[in-house]
């Protein structure tokens, strides 16, 4: 995901348009008088205001700017319930007034994930919802029928789901419409691109041009969310880096993750460079400059798991004098068992400092996070001891998930330790928030398993208990379905050995084992079932 300008402003829950209206006034007020914190606020958001021809208008567009959005209509648009939860139900409903509307409100409620653990985008659920009108109306607004939803994103492409439901009519409305746009591209279609490394900016980062620099920051041009920080983090150039400190810019980067409608901040991707990179010269000179040592880029490590896992105490120590500390997930994927039986001791007497356990988290949660990973079954016993979730609790599900991310040098039987560990104090027929069973996703093998890890994993699942016939909200399939799809024969031949239904006449048409290994192009999986029906094993 790109990430954008942050907000400076929290909507409250209800907003009120007349409150904001009464901001604006305000605002306005306020820097036509000269008051310093507004002019801070007024030119984080119009670079080149002006206070003798500043008007409410102007106003008004920093007061969207700070709550997050491009213009004032889109802010009112949203306050008055325009939002992109509302635009799936109209989808849903079928209702192409009603998004037509809202589009013509907002056209960036097409290209919005429903939130951030949803990645469900209103084209989507037009397709899911085989709604052809809607879809074509939505892909003529830009709608991207290629984006897949985290965690199986190949199978899960708007287009990819029409084609394999046969919803044909829908198909033919996507491909006609993508074969329009590549002929006709319309600027105001897609998103606009977050700038590359090859603009001007970063070309005269390259090769040191400090005075063309200093121009165009002078001329306003210069801004924080095109990364140029981290661009002469990656150039390896500290002049740079200095020039652009000294000029004012963000040393952590800070911003909002992009593609979605609520506000998820994430920073400190030019420390996290530096850690990775080595360069404790450079972000001595981030963090001399303010830069939080306790990053949080999104959805990946910190620089102080970085530093630790790679340069050991020198770049360590450096961020630990500043506040640096490493979180509870962080130690369990460093293996450090004696460092977490310190984290769970110091939180059981009310002593864990902010910021080590995630939010809306725990510890122990993280812990489990972890060491399931990394693997470290000795963790995993530490954290599962400060651990009283019931067997049903859905939480157990995303910590076993992420027991599945195997590599080529793992060691195989610590990870399933690990695994068996957790699976031992839970219930195997946990469900995820998509509908599905950890036996689903040992089919699709996000996490890199082989043909003898599926075997494995299935086996231990099927020995707790794990049910056969469960099927996913999104494919719409059982795990023998999903292996199918993707064409694990040996997990497809072992379901059928553990009772798993090869015919499954309550599937949908497109549904069904067969189906899947047909469209999927997987013959020898289509013999195995053919055999199996004919044998009279089902």
């Amino acid at each position: 995901m790109s990430r954008t300008t942050p907000p400076t402003r929290t909507l409250r829950p209800r907003p009120d348009l007349a409150q904001l209206k009464r901001q604006a006034r305000e605002l306005l007020d306020a820097f036509r008088a000269g008051d310093p914190d507004a002019a801070t606020e007024v030119r984080a958001h119009y670079r080149q205001a002006d206070a003798s021809s500043f008007a409410l208008h102007d106003a008004q567009l920093v007061m969207a700017r700070a709550h997050g959005f491009d213009s004032w209509p889109k802010l009112r648009a949203f306050v008055d319930g325009v939002r992109v939860h509302r635009l799936v139900e109209a989808v849903r409903d079928g209702n192409l007034a009603t998004v037509r509307s809202m589009v013509t409100a907002r056209p960036e409620l097409v290209h919005l994930d429903v939130a951030e653990n949803d990645e469900h985008r209103a084209l989507h659920h037009a397709v899911l919802s085989r709604r052809p009108e809607i879809v074509r109306f939505l892909m003529q607004h830009g709608a991207d029928a290629r984006k897949g939803i985290w965690p199986h994103r190949g199978a899960s492409t708007p287009y990819r789901l029409a084609i394999e439901r046969d919803y044909n009519d829908v198909v033919a409305i996507i491909a006609e419409e993508e074969s329009r746009r590549s002929a006709n591209p319309s600027p105001g279609a897609l998103p606009t691109p977050v700038p590359t490394a090859g603009s001007p900016a970063h070309g005269a980062i390259a090769i040191g041009d400090a005075a063309w620099l200093r121009a165009r920051h002078a001329d306003g041009v210069l801004g924080n969310g095109d990364g140029l920080v981290s661009h002469a983090i990656a150039a390896d150039r500290p002049d740079m880096l200095a020039l652009l400190l000294d000029l004012g810019l963000d040393p952590d980067e800070s911003g909002r993750v992009g593609g979605l409608e609520e506000v998820v901040p994430t920073w400190g991707e030019p420390l996290r460079a530096c850690a990775i990179e080595g360069r404790a010269a450079m972000a001595g000179m981030l963090l001399a400059h303010g830069a939080n040592p306790n990053t949080n880029v999104y959805a990946a490590s910190s620089a102080m798991f970085e530093a630790y896992k790679r340069h050991g105490e020198s770049l360590t120590a450096l961020l630990e004098q500043h506040g640096g500390r490493l979180t509870a997930v962080a130690v369990a994927e460093l293996g450090l068992v004696a460092q977490a039986a310190r984290l769970l001791a110091d939180d059981a007497d009310g002593r864990t400092p902010d910021g080590v356990a995630g939010p809306n988290s725990s510890v122990a949660r993280d812990l489990l996070w972890g060491a399931i990973e990394a693997p470290s079954p000795e963790i995993v016993t530490l954290a599962l001891l400060a651990t009283d979730w019931p067997r049903e609790d859905p939480r157990w599900y995303g910590i076993l998930e992420n027991g599945l991310y195997l590599g080529p040098d793992s060691d195989r039987a610590r990870h399933l330790d690990a695994f068996r560990l957790v699976l031992d104090r839970c219930d195997p027929n946990i469900r995820s928030s998509r509908g599905a069973v950890l036996v689903h996703d040992v089919a699709a093998s996000r996490g890199g398993l082989t043909a003898s890890d599926r075997v494995a994993y299935t086996t231990l699942l099927v020995d707790r208990g794990a049910r056969l016939d469960v099927r996913d909200d999104l494919l719409e399939s059982t795990p023998l379905g999903w292996a199918c799809r993707w064409g694990r024969i040996e997990m497809v031949q072992l379901l059928l050995e553990r009772g798993a239904d090869p015919r499954e006449a309550d599937a949908e048409p497109w549904a069904t084992p067969a189906a899947w290994a047909s469209k999927m192009g997987h013959p020898e999986i289509a013999a195995v079932l053919e055999g199996h029906v004919a044998r009279g094993r089902c």
